[in-house]
């Protein structure tokens, strides 16, 4: 019985390496190949920086890995919902809009009045806390999260047509 507990406990440790082995070269439990993972798909992207925390470069590397739901099969990345879903994945929930024409008789008073000229307006609903006397300190970020917004319109601009111009807005 000494040898079988030796033999398989043998096994045991032979299981769990190999176990190991296969989730470093899973790109969403890798931690040591996580620099091979980011070179094969050419990361880590310009738009975040170079300070990223290891959380966001596996999210990234997962986000290039991964294609987004389009919101229908002929639709583009241009399309308001694939937009939207790339901003929910980065973490920001957003609502696009066009710019339409007003017109009398399709059109109703305190319709958004603007012309189609291809621009991409992302409204982003920041979830923040309220600053307060005696928790906070000078100096303090009022948002808080790893990202500043600055890459949300980088990212956007990049992999939306260039025909449109994104304008992002945080609200």
């Amino acid at each position: 019985m000494r040898v079988i507990r030796g033999v398989a406990a043998t096994f045991g440790e032979h299981h769990d390496d190999v176990t190991e082995i296969v989730r470093q070269w899973q790109p969403a439990t890798t931690v040591n190949r996580l620099a091979e993972w980011e070179e094969a798909t050419g990361l880590p992207d310009a738009c975040f920086g170079t300070g990223q925390s290891l959380a966001l470069r596996r999210q990234l590397l997962l986000a290039r890995l991964r294609p987004v739901e389009l919101p229908y099969v002929n639709s583009s990345p241009a399309a308001p919902g694939a937009i939207e879903a790339f901003s929910a994945r980065l973490g920001y929930q957003a609502e696009v809009r066009y710019n339409t024409p007003f017109r009398v008789g399709r059109d109703r008073v305190g319709d958004r009045l603007g012309r189609l000229n291809g621009a991409l307006w992302v409204i982003v609903t920041l979830q923040t806390p309220p600053f307060r006397v005696g928790v906070n300190r000078v100096g303090d970020r009022l948002r808080i999260g790893t990202l500043n917004g600055g890459e949300l319109a980088c990212y956007l601009q990049r992999i939306v047509h260039a025909r449109f111009e994104v304008n992002v807005i945080f609200i």
